[in-house]
Protein backbone atom coordinates (compact mmCIF):
# COMPACT_ATOMS: atom_id res chain seq x y z
CA UNK A 1 0.00 0.00 0.00
CA UNK A 2 1.23 3.47 -0.83
CA UNK A 3 -0.28 6.96 -0.55
CA UNK A 4 -2.33 8.17 -3.50
CA UNK A 5 -1.12 11.21 -5.42
CA UNK A 6 -4.62 12.60 -4.78
CA UNK A 7 -5.10 13.60 -1.16
CA UNK A 8 -8.34 14.73 0.47
CA UNK A 9 -7.61 17.78 2.61
CA UNK A 10 -11.13 18.36 3.96
CA UNK A 11 -14.78 17.99 3.11
CA UNK A 12 -18.11 19.34 4.27
CA UNK A 13 -21.74 18.54 3.69
CA UNK A 14 -23.48 21.57 2.23
CA UNK A 15 -26.91 19.94 1.95
CA UNK A 16 -28.40 16.97 3.78
CA UNK A 17 -32.10 16.23 3.46
CA UNK A 18 -33.62 12.81 4.16
CA UNK A 19 -37.36 12.18 4.33
CA UNK A 20 -38.98 8.96 5.48
CA UNK A 21 -42.12 7.99 3.57
CA UNK A 22 -45.20 8.54 5.70
CA UNK A 23 -46.86 5.34 4.46
CA UNK A 24 -45.97 2.35 6.69
CA UNK A 25 -46.27 0.06 3.65
CA UNK A 26 -43.14 1.73 2.23
CA UNK A 27 -40.87 -0.63 4.12
CA UNK A 28 -42.05 -3.49 1.91
CA UNK A 29 -41.41 -1.69 -1.38
CA UNK A 30 -38.26 -2.85 -3.17
CA UNK A 31 -36.68 -1.22 -6.18
CA UNK A 32 -38.65 2.02 -6.14
CA UNK A 33 -37.10 5.40 -6.65
CA UNK A 34 -34.46 6.72 -9.00
CA UNK A 35 -31.05 8.30 -8.58
CA UNK A 36 -30.00 11.69 -9.89
CA UNK A 37 -26.43 12.86 -9.46
CA UNK A 38 -24.04 15.61 -10.46
CA UNK A 39 -20.36 16.29 -10.04
CA UNK A 40 -18.32 19.42 -10.53
CA UNK A 41 -14.53 19.70 -10.41
CA UNK A 42 -12.87 23.11 -10.24
CA UNK A 43 -9.15 23.81 -10.18
CA UNK A 44 -7.86 26.50 -7.83
CA UNK A 45 -7.20 29.81 -9.58
CA UNK A 46 -3.73 30.29 -8.13
CA UNK A 47 -2.54 26.79 -7.18
CA UNK A 48 -3.00 24.26 -9.98
CA UNK A 49 -2.37 21.36 -7.59
CA UNK A 50 -5.53 22.15 -5.57
CA UNK A 51 -9.09 21.24 -6.51
CA UNK A 52 -12.60 21.76 -5.18
CA UNK A 53 -14.97 18.93 -6.05
CA UNK A 54 -18.72 18.87 -5.47
CA UNK A 55 -20.90 15.76 -5.58
CA UNK A 56 -24.67 15.95 -5.34
CA UNK A 57 -27.01 12.99 -5.08
CA UNK A 58 -30.77 12.70 -4.97
CA UNK A 59 -32.92 9.61 -4.58
CA UNK A 60 -36.46 10.52 -5.53
CA UNK A 61 -39.79 8.92 -6.29
CA UNK A 62 -39.79 7.61 -9.85
CA UNK A 63 -42.67 8.56 -12.12
CA UNK A 64 -45.60 6.20 -11.68
CA UNK A 65 -44.04 4.32 -8.75
CA UNK A 66 -44.85 4.13 -5.07
CA UNK A 67 -42.97 6.35 -2.66
CA UNK A 68 -39.62 4.78 -1.72
CA UNK A 69 -38.94 4.30 2.01
CA UNK A 70 -36.58 7.30 1.95
CA UNK A 71 -36.09 10.24 -0.38
CA UNK A 72 -32.67 11.86 -0.23
CA UNK A 73 -31.06 15.10 -1.38
CA UNK A 74 -27.44 15.49 -0.30
CA UNK A 75 -24.37 17.41 -1.42
CA UNK A 76 -20.76 17.30 -0.29
CA UNK A 77 -17.83 19.55 -1.21
CA UNK A 78 -14.27 18.29 -0.91
CA UNK A 79 -10.90 19.98 -1.19
CA UNK A 80 -8.09 17.97 -2.73
CA UNK A 81 -4.38 18.25 -3.46
CA UNK A 82 -2.63 16.45 -6.33
CA UNK A 83 1.04 15.66 -5.79
CA UNK A 84 3.35 17.94 -7.75
CA UNK A 85 5.31 14.97 -9.09
CA UNK A 86 2.18 13.37 -10.60
CA UNK A 87 2.23 13.72 -14.43
CA UNK A 88 0.48 16.93 -15.47
CA UNK A 89 -1.38 15.28 -18.37
CA UNK A 90 -3.01 12.78 -15.98
CA UNK A 91 -4.07 15.15 -13.20
CA UNK A 92 -7.52 16.04 -14.56
CA UNK A 93 -8.45 12.40 -15.13
CA UNK A 94 -7.15 11.50 -11.66
CA UNK A 95 -9.30 14.18 -10.04
CA UNK A 96 -12.45 13.51 -12.09
CA UNK A 97 -12.37 9.73 -11.50
CA UNK A 98 -11.16 9.51 -7.92
CA UNK A 99 -12.23 12.64 -6.04
CA UNK A 100 -15.98 12.05 -6.62
CA UNK A 101 -15.53 8.39 -5.62
CA UNK A 102 -13.94 9.45 -2.33
CA UNK A 103 -16.73 11.93 -1.65
CA UNK A 104 -19.40 9.39 -2.65
CA UNK A 105 -18.05 7.15 0.12
CA UNK A 106 -18.70 9.97 2.58
CA UNK A 107 -22.23 10.39 1.20
CA UNK A 108 -22.83 6.65 1.41
CA UNK A 109 -21.77 6.58 5.05
CA UNK A 110 -23.86 9.65 5.96
CA UNK A 111 -27.00 8.20 4.32
CA UNK A 112 -26.49 4.84 6.06
CA UNK A 113 -25.98 6.58 9.40
CA UNK A 114 -29.11 8.74 9.10
CA UNK A 115 -31.41 6.05 7.72
CA UNK A 116 -30.28 3.48 10.29
CA UNK A 117 -32.05 5.67 12.85
CA UNK A 118 -35.23 5.98 10.77
CA UNK A 119 -38.48 4.00 10.75
CA UNK A 120 -37.39 1.72 7.89
CA UNK A 121 -34.31 -0.46 7.36
CA UNK A 122 -30.98 1.28 6.72
CA UNK A 123 -30.58 2.47 3.13
CA UNK A 124 -27.21 1.48 1.66
CA UNK A 125 -26.29 3.30 -1.52
CA UNK A 126 -24.88 1.07 -4.25
CA UNK A 127 -21.21 1.28 -5.12
CA UNK A 128 -20.54 3.35 -8.23
CA UNK A 129 -17.74 4.39 -10.53
CA UNK A 130 -16.88 7.82 -11.89
CA UNK A 131 -14.45 6.60 -14.53
CA UNK A 132 -16.78 7.63 -17.38
CA UNK A 133 -16.75 11.23 -16.11
CA UNK A 134 -12.95 11.22 -16.31
CA UNK A 135 -12.88 10.33 -19.99
CA UNK A 136 -12.49 13.26 -22.38
CA UNK A 137 -15.71 13.99 -24.24
CA UNK A 138 -15.63 13.78 -28.01
CA UNK A 139 -16.05 17.16 -29.66
CA UNK A 140 -17.72 17.31 -33.06
CA UNK A 141 -16.43 19.52 -35.85
CA UNK A 142 -18.99 22.21 -34.98
CA UNK A 143 -17.68 22.35 -31.40
CA UNK A 144 -20.62 20.53 -29.79
CA UNK A 145 -20.09 17.64 -27.41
Amino acid sequence: MKPSPLQLESYMFTRVHVDACDNPACQDIEGTGQFESNTHCQQHNEDASRWMVTVGLAFVQADGEECPPYTIDIEVVGFFHVADEFPEEKKISMVKANAPAILFGAIREMVANITSRGPYPRFDLPTVTFIDEAQPKAVKANGAE
